[in-house]
């Protein structure tokens, strides 16, 4: 977006990255207020002077005057989304993202929140005329969005809710070589059907659905911002059949791998 733009809320810019392992972001300040949602791997997130071990989901701010720190830990795959923004209303902003008093924070759910962040992204393709005020109120309904939902603090949830944050954040951070849910289930010492239900109780999707959904973003993403293959997508999150791959491809985003590959043309 155009740094010179004015208003209560204007978004600077967004998008997603994948980090190597030797990542960091130590920062005392910070010339835009920033809100990233640690998506996929195991990370740290500065607390004060410490470093605290942070979780797939956690949502971290921090901005003009307030420190923030983020950096990757164990071999990954790391990923994250952000969004900088600036504006008279942009402390209030924060605030109401739940992210006033604590930098940062897990979410219980934060599959729509994702969603919003993509749309944000997508307005890079929009006409120039319709990208800034379309991305502005999308960055507010992130902001206001990440406020609504609820937070995974310890001592905060029941008991199955806390299972079920330690399940989702395990496909999360090893979905490439998971396996299948049994034996995603026994890695987080749980049956595989009460490993289900938790998906569709917590989620509202199942668990083999919530698995497929993050390997083939994922590829996706490898396909439109990289050179590699179909093959060499399917197989980098997991899928040793391409052809397996192309049929789960094209139930989750409704198009074949190819049309996703070609786009980058």
């Amino acid at each position: 977006m155009d740094p010179q733009r004015r208003g209560a809320l204007s978004l600077a810019c967004v998008g997603w990255e994948e980090c190597r392992a030797d990542f960091v972001i130590d920062r005392p300040s910070f010339r835009y207020h920033a809100v990233e949602l640690l998506a996929g791997g195991q990370w740290d997130v500065r607390r004060g002077s410490r470093w605290v071990p942070a979780a797939a989901g956690t949502v971290v701010a921090y901005g003009p005057g307030r420190h923030g720190g983020i950096r990757a830990r164990g071999d990954g795959p790391h990923f994250k989304y952000f969004a900088d923004f600036k504006g008279t209303g942009a402390p209030a902003a924060v605030r109401r993202a739940g992210l006033g008093r604590s930098a940062a924070r897990l979410l219980a759910e934060p599959r729509h929140v994702v969603e919003l962040y993509e749309q944000l992204a997508a307005c890079a393709e929009l006409p120039p005329a319709h990208r800034a005020p379309l991305a502005d109120l999308l960055l507010r309904a992130l902001l206001e969005r990440l406020g609504a939902e609820k937070s995974c603090e310890p001592g905060s949830a029941p008991q199955p809710r806390k299972v079920f944050a330690r399940c989702r954040a395990y496909l999360l951070e090893h979905y490439p070589d998971a396996g299948g849910i049994g034996a995603a289930a026994r890695a987080c010492h749980v049956s595989p059907e009460y490993f289900s239900r938790l998906f569709r109780q917590y989620s509202g999707q199942t668990a083999a659905r919530f698995l497929a959904q993050l390997r083939v973003d994922h590829a996706a993403k490898l396909m439109l911002r990289s050179d590699v293959t179909v093959k060499a997508a399917a197989a980098a999150v997991g899928y040793g059949d391409p052809y397996h791959f192309s049929r789960v491809f094209k139930r989750v985003h409704g198009a074949a791998p190819r049309s996703f590959a070609r786009r980058r043309r």
